[in-house]
């Protein structure tokens, strides 16, 4: 069979749980047992201005597929492949590669139903702060295409309470409760905008965390990689370093849209640089590393989540384990303007 290319995502789509609105500044994401997130996520979305919802739903569950499909915002779709299947992919201008096949509809899902318009692309875990003064997504979308720009970069900004006591609980409902529950987030810059694109000047706190804990790669071999292990698989099982930075608003044209998970095609924005709360540590983190384990759908194999077990267990019982010099409570944008993580 022939590698899977733009023109041919919808050989890959089962089904759309009601039209979509090309219209309507829309959300995408992809969920696979995100329950848990959907109340804070959906308000918070709605909250600034996403006037509708496109979930490429991973074959949830946990009721997550039918809360889903009954938000009357929400487009539900549902794909030939699971989202760590992998799958033959070919983007123009490049080589057919193996790729997961959740990568691929991150890359070519919107292009069936945005021509022309700005996307916004997140994470169920993934909440986008809007700059000070500005009211809505739509006043962001308005700005790029004013000043002909076709991506806006975002800061992916880790947030996380004191220590590992903090993780228990229920996980809040909205996302003024997730600041209050996880407060805490590194005052130290990430990324910067360059003529063409962009700098990662910084380290993630998840880095800083594996650092800080003495948390080292090690190889895990099973089956017959007891035997024989190739390179690349040995490689995937090194550490995955957290996302810095994320292209979380993009337009979607014949010459722009994404290329993978983070990045665009076009160069972003050189006077905006939006910035993203990213909840990895919550009350859902311990239930998050089992899924993730169990399902192997992460990227290599999820790889990075046998790592954040070992600390989750070395940080058991450390008082302010989570915080050091640089980590400080979250106040409002402008503090994130004023660290070099957001830019309007």
């Amino acid at each position: 069979m022939a590698p899977y290319t733009i023109d041919r995502v919808a050989d890959l789509v089962e089904s759309v749980s009601r039209p979509v609105d090309p219209g309507k500044l829309t959300i995408f994401s992809t969920f696979r047992n995100e329950m848990a997130l959907c109340p804070a996520f959906f308000e918070h979305y709605r909250s600034i201005g996403a006037e509708q919802f496109l979930i490429m739903d991973d074959r949830s569950d946990d009721g997550s597929e039918d809360w889903l499909d009954a938000q009357p915002d929400c487009c539900v779709v549902r794909t030939r492949f699971r989202f760590g299947e992998e799958i033959e992919i070919q983007l123009e201008g490049a080589e057919p590669r193996m790729q997961r096949a959740g990568t691929f509809y991150k890359i070519a899902l919107p292009h069936l139903w945005f021509d022309g318009a700005y996307v916004t692309y997140v994470d169920a875990d993934e909440f986008l702060f809007l700059p000070p003064g500005v009211g809505s997504l739509q006043e962001i979308a308005a700005r790029l295409k004013a000043e002909g720009a076709e991506a806006a970069l975002a800061s992916v900004v880790e947030f996380f309470p004191a220590s590992v006591e903090g993780l228990s609980g229920p996980l809040p409902q909205s996302f003024e409760g997730m600041l209050e529950a996880y407060p805490y987030f590194q005052a130290e810059q990430l990324v910067a905008l360059a003529p063409g694109g962009m700098e990662l000047v910084g380290e993630s706190k998840t880095a800083r965390l594996f650092a800080h804990y003495d948390i080292r790669p090690r190889v895990e071999r099973r089956g017959w990689h007891r035997i024989y292990m190739p390179s690349r698989v040995r490689k995937a099982q090194s550490f995955q370093k957290a996302a810095r930075h994320k292209t979380p608003m993009v337009l979607r044209s014949g010459t722009s849209g994404m290329v993978d998970t983070h990045n665009a095609s076009a160069p972003p924005s050189q006077s905006v640089l939006l910035t993203l709360a990213h909840f990895v540590y919550t009350a859902e983190f311990a239930d998050k590393i089992a899924r993730a384990i169990s399902w192997g759908a992460h990227a290599n194999g999820a790889a990075k989540y046998r790592y954040y077990a070992e600390l989750l267990e070395k940080m058991g019982g450390v008082e302010n384990g989570f915080l050091d010099e640089n980590s400080v409570r979250y106040e409002g944008p402008e503090q994130l303007v004023a660290l070099g993580l957001m830019r309007w």
